[in-house]
């Protein structure tokens, strides 16, 4: 071939790219020749499409790849060139893996008007931006309603979403656009609303564990496993991971409820026998009362009218009764006591019924002699005075007496007429005996209290007092009536006899005394005492001064003028200070007006709840510090205050008590936490409680400190839990780590030991296991295992394939060895130890072989030198090893090259050179 590439090009045109020889040559020329014109020239001489596309994937001169390019650019990219049919440009573009041409492609208009090959670029290209990028400029709405039902959930889509909304000017992929931002956003909210009504509802499964009412939990228990099982619907919202903690967590909860409902169980049962044999009980003694009351009322109306056979049946009736009160005694536990009363109770009042009705003739006797009873008392005069109690009282006994003795055992049946006449004139008979006996006994008291007063004052040296009251007592003594002067006689004669005496020595005493109690009050005077003292002293020489009563003597006279001017200049002090004592309470009167007044605007203010409360409390201090008023005033300020603040102090405990119940129920819900899994949980909603808590305004002094007190505790209570839970989990993480380190270290140390493929793969049977419990090992440590892990992994693989190399090197050795003593003439060689695929090339007849060729082809293809004797040869096998990659797509394989030559037949002199070659090829 012409070195000229002129030379070159002329030959070209004279070529027919229709003639496999000259098409051969073409093909050559295009992809191997070294000048671009030459190439540039056979290409356009073939005239295929297929083959300048190729040429723009793989040509390396500039000039080629650019023309290349630009003409399947030219091609592809008008809808109008005919170089390619509509249905071939369809498929070729399917098959493009050059992405920046199928960016171009989907560019253009008329590509896109096809929106499921437009979707199809789009797969292939897998770039988000230019997907974005031609949903929001393409014009065609089928290829922009198709993206957008390719679209996924994702912070970027949605962003992309809200400008495209902006920005298309179509309605229907406007609307389709919006109908997936709301779902999106609808998804998004379902497992965060999820979770919430799942930790609700395992919360309150969670307080049935220990609920005691057996009703209520089945109840209630039905209604949860309802509502989780339509929650339950939507777990796949949830990951893996959570919708697995939540249904283990609820098989746990309803293990713990199912094991309260066993236990309950029994319980329930015998509360079921229980009811169902006390209503029985109810039943049966309803209908004996109802019954002896109608008993009753037939007796009550027509006593005297009954006759024997229905006297008869009420009796056999009662008896039937009785002996279901029998059964049911036998049925009731003994250790029901209270119950076995009742009903023991019961049977002797139908027993007494039964008695009574059969002596029926006694108790009509009976019936009218309490009718005369109660008409005696009716008719006796009831007592006038004191003086006919003994009588009176006397007569009324007599007749209970009588009373008692008639009704005895019929007491039940008597007509309630006859009782109501019989208690109402009793009661009559009773209030007039007690209202006479209380006015005797009044004078009694008050005489015998007042001799006890004398004989008192005159023990205190009072004597004038004591015989002013003296004299009244003993007119009233005198008024009494023998049996009570009787009582009091001693108690008389004794006030009596010290009255007589006092007469007889009232002069002698008051004579010495007066002076010195003038003395007294004189130096009361002179050196006063403290206000309240001296105020108590004065009353004192006072009631002593007046005790000693007056002679009548001018001396006499003289005393009690000097004792009244001294008294007075003594108690001047106390005066003027209860005079400023008055002032003060009338400054205080005026100081505790205007707090009522500041209470009442309080009261109509509208200001936030806790500041109501600091300044009613201030007002409250202000008032208890005031000082007092007019004993008079103080219980009518008292009660104004108390009225005006009463309301106030309801509207601020009604805010404490509704603030307290928000923070009880938090304070019960912290409470729950301590049960909830996994302790993550419980302390993020623990968090969330305590930010509800500050939330809340005050609940009051005591209430707050006590629920903050038990709020806190529920709260310490958890985070001990999670610091116990952290400090176990972290001693198990480290047994882990202990663990995989060492199953580690016996992966490497099994694999240091492996001699074969075989024991290769079986040092690493463990690694799974390792794996597994890697998951469970924090990101930082688990790293540096994995890190670990995938160096034994290397080490394997670098061990297999080193073993993988030796083996086939000595395959090809002992294949090769083989071939050598496989010589013209010789016997042919044992292959029983090569493998099955070269023993195929040995044991069938020879083929029509050009081992010549085959040598340069495997040469070529490995890349290996051939002899320079060759070189023409081999530029012609290596444009035929380029068409048939061209033409079918594939490239021949060395092994495949190597059978075919061996399938030659036995080896002349000729091939021993060609042998050497070839195992230069596959033995280095």
């Amino acid at each position: 071939m012409s070195p000229d590439p002129q030379v070159r090009i002329k030959a070209i045109e004279t070529l027919d790219n229709q003639v496999s020889e000259q098409k051969s040559v073409l093909h050559e020329l295009a992809f191997n020749d070294a000048d671009s014109k030459v190439s540039l020239a056979a290409l356009y001489k073939l005239d295929s499409f297929v083959l300048w596309y190729k040429m723009s994937e793989i040509a390396k001169d500039e000039l080629v790849k650019r023309k290349s390019v630009k003409l399947v650019e030219s091609v592809l990219l008008s809808e109008s060139d005919t170089t390619l049919t509509s249905s071939e440009r369809r498929k070729f573009i399917l098959e493009l893996k050059d992405n920046s041409l199928l960016e171009k492609l989907l560019a253009q208009a008329w590509v896109q008007k096809d929106a499921e090959l437009s979707m199809r670029i789009l797969r292939k290209i897998d770039k988000p931006l230019f997907r974005d990028k031609i949903l929001v400029t393409t014009s065609n709405e089928a290829l922009q309603l198709t993206i957008l039902d390719s679209l996924k959930d994702a912070p970027s889509n949605r962003k992309l979403l809200n400008k495209f909304i902006k920005r298309s000017p179509s309605v229907a992929a406007q609307n389709k656009a919006e109908e997936l931002l709301s779902l999106w956003f609808k998804v998004e909210k379902i497992p965060v609303e999820l979770e919430q009504q799942m930790k609700m509802l395992l919360s309150r499964l969670l307080t049935l564990k220990d609920h005691q009412d057996l009703e209520y939990i089945e109840k209630l228990r039905t209604d949860l496993d309802f509502e989780y099982h339509k929650l339950s619907e939507s777990f796949n919202y949830l990951d893996e991971v959570r919708r697995t903690e939540i249904q283990q967590k609820y098989l746990d909860i309803s293990s713990k409820v199912n094991r309260n409902i066993e236990l309950l169980k029994p319980v329930w049962i015998a509360q079921q026998v229980k009811l169902v044999r006390d209503n029985s009980i109810d039943t049966v003694s309803q209908n004996i009362e109802d019954y002896l009351g109608e008993v009753h009322t037939q007796l009550d109306s027509r006593i005297a009218e009954l006759t024997t056979e229905e006297v008869d049946g009420f009796k056999f009736k009662l008896m039937q009764f009785g002996k279901e009160l029998i059964q049911l005694i036998g049925d009731v536990p003994v250790s029901e006591i209270k119950q076995h009363q009742c009903l023991e109770q019961l049977n002797n009042k139908v027993n007494q019924s039964v008695h009574t009705l059969a002596n029926f003739s006694g108790l009509q006797e009976a019936v009218l002699a309490a009718q005369h009873l109660v008409e005696k008392l009716e008719a006796q005069p009831l007592p006038s005075g004191p003086n006919d109690l003994d009588g009176a009282q006397a007569f009324l006994d007599d007749l209970n007496k009588n009373w008692r003795s008639v009704i005895g055992q019929c007491a039940n049946f008597l007509p309630q007429e006859l009782y109501e006449r019989w208690n109402k004139q009793t009661k009559v008979w009773k209030k007039a005996v007690s209202e006479h006996r209380k006015e005797l006994n009044a004078e009694l008291n008050r005489c015998r209290n007042k001799l006890k007063a004398v004989d008192s004052l005159v023990h205190q040296g009072k004597f004038k007092a004591a015989m002013g009251l003296y004299q009244k007592v003993h007119v009233w003594f005198d008024n009494l009536n023998e049996k009570q002067q009787a009582q009091l006689q001693k108690a008389f004669s004794n006030v009596q006899q010290q009255i007589e005496n006092l007469k007889d020595w009232q002069d002698y005493i008051s004579a010495p005394r007066k002076p010195a109690l003038l003395d007294e009050a004189e130096s009361l005077i002179a050196k006063p005492l403290p206000i309240e003292a001296q105020s108590k002293a004065i009353k004192v020489l006072r009631s002593q001064w007046n005790s000693l009563g007056k002679t009548g003597t001018e001396s006499d006279q003289v005393l009690n003028n000097a004792f009244d001017v001294a008294i007075e200049a003594a108690f001047a002090p106390c005066r003027e200070h209860y005079e400023q004592q008055q002032k003060l309470r009338a400054s205080n009167l005026q100081f505790k007006t205007q707090l009522l007044e500041a209470i009442q605007l309080l009261s109509n203010a509208d200001i936030p709840i806790m500041e109501l409360a600091k300044q009613l409390r201030l007002l409250q201090q202000k008032w208890r510090s005031s000082g007092g008023v007019d004993f008079k005033l103080r219980n009518e300020l008292n009660e104004e205050f108390q009225a005006l603040v009463e309301p106030l102090k309801q509207k601020i405990n009604k805010f404490y008590n509704d603030n307290a119940l928000q923070k009880q129920r938090l304070l019960d819900q912290a409470r729950l936490l301590i049960e909830l899994e996994p302790i993550s949980e419980a302390i993020e909603e623990a968090k969330s409680l305590q930010q509800r808590w500050k939330s809340i305004e005050h609940a009051g002094r005591k209430a707050e400190a006590d629920l903050w007190q038990a709020f806190r505790k529920a709260n310490d209570n958890l985070f001990a839990k999670r610091a116990e839970l952290n400090q176990q989990h972290k001693l198990e993480v480290k047994q882990q780590i202990e663990e995989i380190k060492l199953k580690v270290n016996t992966l490497k140390l099994n694999l240091n030991k492996a001699k074969n493929k075989s024991e290769l793969k079986q040092a690493l049977q463990d690694t799974p296991a390792v794996q597994d419990l890697l998951k469970s090992i924090p990101n930082n440590t688990r790293k540096e295992l994995e890190h670990e892990i995938n160096c034994v992994f290397e080490q394997q693989k670098r061990q297999l394939s080193e073993l993988s190399k030796n083996e086939k090197s000595k395959e090809y050795i002992q294949l090769f060895e083989t071939l050598r003593h496989w010589e013209q003439g010789a016997n042919r060689p044992d292959v029983t130890d090569l493998r099955k695929h070269w023993q195929s090339g040995f044991t069938k007849a020879p083929a029509l072989t050009n081992r010549d060729e085959i040598t340069l082809k495997m040469e070529v293809i490995a890349d290996k030198p051939s002899p320079l004797s060759e070189q023409n040869k081999r530029k012609q096998v290596q444009m035929e090893l380029m068409a048939h990659k061209l033409q079918s797509g594939n490239s021949l394989e060395l092994n495949t090259l190597l059978l075919d030559w061996i399938k030659g037949g036995e080896l002349s002199e000729t091939d021993k050179p060609l042998l050497e070659r070839v195992e230069r090829v596959f033995v280095s």
